[in-house]
């Protein structure tokens, strides 16, 4: 009897619940999440940038829009002329203008003391690091200039994870 109800639209149809799977970030969210956070760090900290240019480039940034928004601010930075809006106005369509925007809006947990400031500035520095040479190292071929780029990237990974960025 119900069957013939639902079918005939006088009773609407069961619908089950979603997927709890569903909602879990996938490891792409959690790349992505790593360079939003350097990238709002740097935009309402832009004295962190001096630290952190010698370890960090746009090339780092394996999303496209946010290897765009990386070369902007970083070129901002460098020229000491940084504004967020210049950087969202610099793209056309209003989609990326929203994205961009939500990457400099993204909310950044507080950190009370300097240790746990630093700590936090080298997890993420060298989490976008780690998946860039990850991303970077599953793309190249198999002769020796790409083998040789595998390992000095490994090697500045490696120095990197061993670095001290004080604030």
């Amino acid at each position: 009897m119900s069957s013939y109800a639902a079918r005939t639209g006088l009773v609407k149809p069961v619908e089950r619940p979603k997927s709890t799977t569903a909602g879990k970030p996938s490891p792409e969210d959690h790349i992505k999440k790593s360079q939003r956070i350097l990238l709002t760090w740097l935009s309402e900290e832009p004295e962190i940038y001096p630290k952190i240019k010698a370890y960090i480039s746009a090339a780092d940034f394996t999303q496209e829009l946010y290897r765009q928004v990386a070369d902007k601010l970083f070129a901002g930075l460098e020229q000491g002329a940084f504004s967020p809006a210049s950087v969202v106005s610099a793209f056309e369509e209003e989609e990326e203008q929203r994205e961009v925007a939500a990457i400099f809006n993204t909310k950044l947990e507080r950190l009370n003391t300097k240790q746990e400031r630093e700590k936090a500035l080298h997890d993420v520095v060298v989490a976008v690091k780690d998946n860039s040479f990850n991303y970077y190292s599953a793309r190249m071929g198999s002769d020796m200039e790409a083998l040789n780029q595998v390992i000095s990237g490994k090697k500045a990974l490696e120095e990197l994870r061993k670095a001290h960025i004080s604030l």
